[in-house]
Formats: structure tokens, sequence, C-alpha cells
């Protein structure tokens, strides 16, 4: 079994990518945990999020993909943007109930 690795480290275009497409969403980087494991067809992408990172989205992208982010690298990172912003609001309406 391959050990996960920091997806800054070992995607850094998609790892920018994510960065650009959750700024659209005001989502920082510290609220999520992106980790790459190497595949002999590509990079298998796992994001953590929520407030103790217990919801994740995975895929696989190529390593053209990874190298260069096409739609779907995009579209994945969009779609997860919504789910973790969705689990922020959730939680922010948790803490706040009195």
């Amino acid at each position: 079994m391959m050990k996960e690795l920091s997806l800054r480290i070992a995607a850094p275009v998609i790892y920018q990518r994510m960065i650009q497409t959750f700024e659209k969403y005001h989502i920082h980087p510290y609220d999520t945990q992106g980790t790459a494991i190497p595949k002999e067809d590509g990079l298998h992408i796992i994001l953590r999020f929520a407030p103790d990172f217990s919801r994740k989205a995975e895929t696989t992208f190529s390593m053209k993909q990874a190298s260069q982010p096409d739609q779907e690298v995009t579209h994945f990172f969009e779609k997860t943007a919504e789910q973790c912003k969705s689990e922020l609001i959730t939680n922010y309406f948790k803490m706040i109930k009195p």
C-alpha cells in the first residue's frame, strides 16, 4: 500500500488549482486536508474536511491532469468546495445555537 503524501508536495499544480477554486467559495486552505497517493494510472486524491476532518471526497487524476489540470479537476474541487462550505455553515449554526 502506498503512503499518503501531502497534496501540496505530491502535486503542487493540483494543490494550486484546489486553492484557487476554494478561494471562490471563501474556504481557507486550513479548512481542508489534501493528500495524494501515487498509483500506476495517476494520483488518487483525498480531500478531508468538516470540523474534525471526518468527511472526505476522493478521486483519481491522471498524471497529465496532475501537471495540466483540466475541467474535470476544477469540477471535482468545485463540488468538494460546495460540500465543505455546507459543512462549515452547518457547524457554525450548531456553535451559535443557544
